[in-house]
């Protein structure tokens, strides 16, 4: 499926670019930035980034930059982008931002898990690992990983949700994954602590090859190996975190 940018942009903007700047939706260039650091850590900061533009002779006018950023991105990390503002207005502008997401279209469009204590089962897993394999069949790797990282992420914060719910959830993947390890370490302590370090230490390698992987040396083969890993690692992290997820809700009941 090939996507018009220019067009989602457009329907972005127009809910981001409200006339009061005072309204939740409105995004100014130092909170758009923000998001694009997210996904991308090393991404210049807004002064930085303005500066440069100005430097380079080109607009600094916010619908101009936002768009050339928007560009800037891989595909995947657009969608990612664009999901996660959406999230942020969709209290907001609900129809409107379910135009964009239908638009988008698949499953890659749909919104990033909700924080809720059903925000994750073994049926929306097996929707992502589907559409993991078939990026991985597509020659994607890239976008699997970015899939594998965005699956990880959301189950941990839905995890956090349901067992620490009073607890302010980390946006960092690292803090996260450090979060629910302690959590089931104090609650598991006649388990061996090694086999909770496997939650960061998976972690930490999707996340590092989500973040590196434009960067690989690797030729196609070792590519798909390591998405192909990837996947395995994130399906069992999460099928775990599942079991604990059910064996609270059934307790509850």
């Amino acid at each position: 499926m090939t996507i018009d940018w220019a067009r989602v942009f457009n329907r972005v903007w127009e809910i981001i670019n409200p006339a009061d700047q005072s309204a939740s939706t409105y995004f100014s260039g130092g909170r758009f930035m923000a998001v694009v650091r997210e996904i991308d850590p090393y991404f210049p900061d807004y002064g930085q980034y303005i500066e440069n533009r100005r430097s380079s002779g080109r607009s600094t006018t916010r619908k101009d930059y936002f768009y050339d950023i928007l560009l800037s991105l891989s595909e995947d990390n657009r969608f990612e982008l664009v999901q996660r503002i959406l999230d942020r207005i969709q209290d907001d502008a609900a129809e409107k931002v379910a135009e964009i997401r239908k638009e988008l279209g698949g499953l890659a469009a749909v919104p990033t898990p909700r924080i809720s204590g059903e925000a994750w089962n073994s049926d929306r897993l097996s929707r992502y690992l589907q559409e993991i394999d078939s990026r991985i069949a597509g020659g994607n790797y890239e976008g699997a990983v970015t899939l594998a990282y965005t699956s990880l992420e959301g189950c941990f914060k839905a995890f956090l949700h349901q067992r620490m719910p009073a607890v302010g959830i980390p946006v960092d993947m690292i803090d996260l994954a450090k979060m629910v390890r302690s959590n089931l370490r104090d609650s598991l302590k006649q388990y061996p602590d090694e086999a909770l370090a496997m939650l960061t230490h998976i972690a930490h390698m999707v996340d590092r090859t989500r973040n590196q992987f434009s960067e690989s040396h690797f030729d196609k083969q070792a590519d798909r190996w390591l998405a192909v890993f990837a996947r395995d690692l994130v399906n069992s992290e999460i099928r775990l975190l599942l079991h604990f997820m059910k064996e609270r809700t059934s307790a509850v009941i």
